[in-house]
């Protein structure tokens, strides 16, 4: 599971234990690879109209709408099939060639998950 910007958005996501796993500014086009984790972590994103989900090959989202904040959304890969619809992609151009990045990682920045 990926999480990815289409603008700049800041996230923190969070363990189930409150650890924080990711705090920063993803920058458009960059992505953040989800570690595996017993229980899902949770997040909370700013503009959060430019966060998409990479789901078990859908592209889903966005996280919220505009520049809204989003908060305790989990990150369990069922919860979010549940919560988002995925994204027409022929709708919008630039999103598509995003979600094409993510099925080519070596291609796109990744955040280094942190320690």
């Amino acid at each position: 599971m990926v999480l990815f910007a289409r603008e700049p958005v800041w996230v923190r996501v969070r363990s189930a234990d409150g650890t924080v796993l990711l705090e920063k500014i993803l920058n458009g086009g960059e992505r953040f690879v989800l570690p595996r984790t017993d229980a899902a972590p949770t997040l909370r994103a700013g503009n959060s109209g430019s966060l998409y989900f990479a789901v078990n090959g859908q592209t889903l989202g966005p996280a919220g709408p505009g520049t809204s904040i989003a908060r305790n959304v989990s990150l369990g890969a069922s919860d979010l099939m549940a919560a988002y619809s995925p994204v027409d992609l022929t709708a919008d151009p630039e999103l598509a060639r995003l979600a094409e990045l993510i099925a080519a990682p070596q291609a796109l920045p990744q955040t280094p998950p942190q320690t």
